[in-house]
């Protein structure tokens, strides 16, 4: 590559990340550029959309495989990545009346790579979460992201939270 790691366009890493493990890149490729997919990700979300795809490459790239340290900064940046999304959804709503669904985003993405998502989930019943979670249940469950079709396990660890958090 030619361009520099922190000046990929998030146009150009979404290109990239969308065949990615099917007709584009391999491992090196994907550990390489998963730093700065990353940061877009969560950061610009306009720029590379679907979370829910970008974390499902992990799977793909057997990611549970890795070096104890990589898998580590895996967690802790999806980990920071839930709290952030979180606060923006909540910053919407302040502001819009209207909770977005990053964090849902985020959480059907670590259920693609097969993370337990039970901490997570947990932080849904903090009170600062109140508003996220009642559109959650509110929008459960034809309302939710189309990609929870796809893990209907995590979907179903999901569904368990709401069905308590509604009761």
């Amino acid at each position: 590559m030619s361009t520099p790691l922190r000046e990929l366009s998030g146009h150009a890493l979404w290109r990239y990340i969308s065949g990615a493990y099917l007709t584009v890149g391999g491992d090196r490729d994907f550990h390489y550029l998963l730093p700065r997919i990353f940061e877009l990700a969560a950061f610009s979300p306009f720029e590379i959309p679907d979370t829910e795809i970008v974390l499902g490459k992990l799977e793909r790239a057997r990611w549970t495989t890795w070096e104890t340290i990589e898998k580590e900064a895996v967690c802790q940046f999806v980990d920071a990545w839930f709290d952030y999304a979180i606060e923006q959804d909540l910053r919407d709503a302040a502001e819009d009346w209207l909770v977005s669904s990053q964090a849902e985003s985020v959480l059907c993405g670590a259920a693609y790579a097969g993370m337990p998502l039970s901490g997570w989930l947990a932080r849904l019943f903090e009170p600062r979460s109140a508003p996220l979670l009642a559109d959650l249940i509110e929008r459960y469950p034809h309302g939710m992201s189309a990609f929870w079709e796809d893990v209907p396990g995590g979907f179903e660890q999901l569904s368990t939270l709401l069905a308590q958090g509604s009761a």
